[in-house]
């Protein structure tokens, strides 16, 4: 399963967030993903794991050092707020409070699917960071892909 795009949309005054169709329906699915789990994410989003993906991030974390400090931490960081959330008959998930704070988020939010997971963000936040990204595509593909010119 993989997601693509970028969606801005509303969040309304209790927290809830519409989730478009594409994004429930990853690879033309029939049935749309009913729930996801919701965790911090990487610089200052939020996390949306279908089902399916979030088995293998919990693989990956099981396999972390438990006697190792940092992989602790970050686990304990990683999972502290995470949450199931339910899409509701309308397609929206309801981000709590505590994670609406660690993301910035306000009246609205871009949702970009970045593959095995959907990223939730301020969208002025995603700005800066798509920003810093594009001026950086260069290294930044040579560094991730090990694709160096001879």
């Amino acid at each position: 399963m993989a997601f693509y795009g970028t969606h801005t949309n509303a969040i309304d005054h209790k927290g809830r967030l519409i989730v478009p169709a594409p994004l429930r329906r990853p690879g033309g699915r029939h049935k749309p993903i009913q729930s996801f789990l919701l965790v911090s994410g990487f610089d200052g989003c939020l996390a949306l794991y279908a089902p399916e993906d979030w088995a293998r991030v919990e693989e990956r974390l099981r396999r972390l050092p438990m006697g190792g400090r940092k992989a602790r931490a970050f686990t304990r960081a990683f999972l502290m707020n995470a949450m199931a959330v339910t899409v509701d008959a309308q397609g929206r998930v309801t981000i709590p409070p505590a994670l609406m704070s660690r993301a910035g988020l306000g009246k609205e939010a871009t949702l970009h699917g970045v593959g095995d997971h959907i990223e939730i963000w301020n969208p002025e936040r995603l700005q800066v960071v798509i920003a810093e990204a594009e001026a950086n595509f260069e290294a930044n593909a040579e560094e991730a892909l090990g694709d160096k010119e001879p």
